[in-house]
């Protein structure tokens, strides 16, 4: 299960900068629709759309990423206030089961989505009718994956559990502590300077 997680945060990661990307490349092309509309009376068709599909492409593969560097936020009130380790521990592993139940429902309804496209064969109402069954079929990849990697980290962590590996479990699934995303941004501010220095 280990080698799944790994391959899983290789996918996730390149999901996010692939979103990453289309949000960036969606944003040019509104500057430039914006550009052109005021300069010269002109509008790139379906830029609208096309930032609208980029959005919800670049969230659904980015949910996983965030969900396996354990960066959704957490409302941890009762949490932090749990001295035991094992209740917090049972706390982390309800949470991730409601996850991965939420996580499972969206995307049953992502596929009706895209099945109902895919039979009717829907088009866009914008000037490039783009076929939707494409934007909504990579919308849909996205959320199947979340809930494929919320229930294997569900699995690893009921194993965890089992074992009594609650150090383990913590680092998987636990809720990060201030002194934790701290030394992650210190991280990343060595890293951006290493990189810097090289240039």
């Amino acid at each position: 299960m280990q080698r799944l997680q790994a391959l899983a945060e290789t996918i996730s990661r390149g999901g996010a900068i692939v979103g990453g990307a289309m949000l960036l490349i969606a944003a040019i092309v509104i500057c430039l629709d914006i550009f052109l509309r005021y300069a010269f009376s002109l509008t790139v068709g379906g830029a609208d759309d096309l930032s609208g599909y980029a959005l919800a492409i670049a969230s659904a593969w980015g949910f996983s990423a965030a969900l396996l560097t354990r960066s959704h936020i957490r409302i941890d009130t009762v949490y932090v206030r749990v001295r035991s380790r094992a209740a917090r521990a049972a706390l982390d592993v309800l949470s991730l089961l409601a996850f991965a139940l939420f996580a499972t429902l969206v995307a049953w309804h992502g596929w009706g989505v895209f099945y109902q496209s895919y039979v009717s064969d829907s088009h866009s109402q914008s000037a490039i009718e783009m076929p939707l069954v494409f934007p909504q079929g990579l919308w849909f990849a996205g959320l199947a994956f979340l809930a494929a990697v919320a229930l294997l980290l569900l699995a690893r962590a009921i194993v965890a559990w089992s074992r009594s590996d609650l150090e383990g479990l913590f680092r998987m699934i636990g809720s990060k502590s201030a002194l934790e995303e701290a030394k992650e941004e210190v991280v990343a501010v060595e890293h951006g300077l290493e990189a810097e220095h090289k240039q």
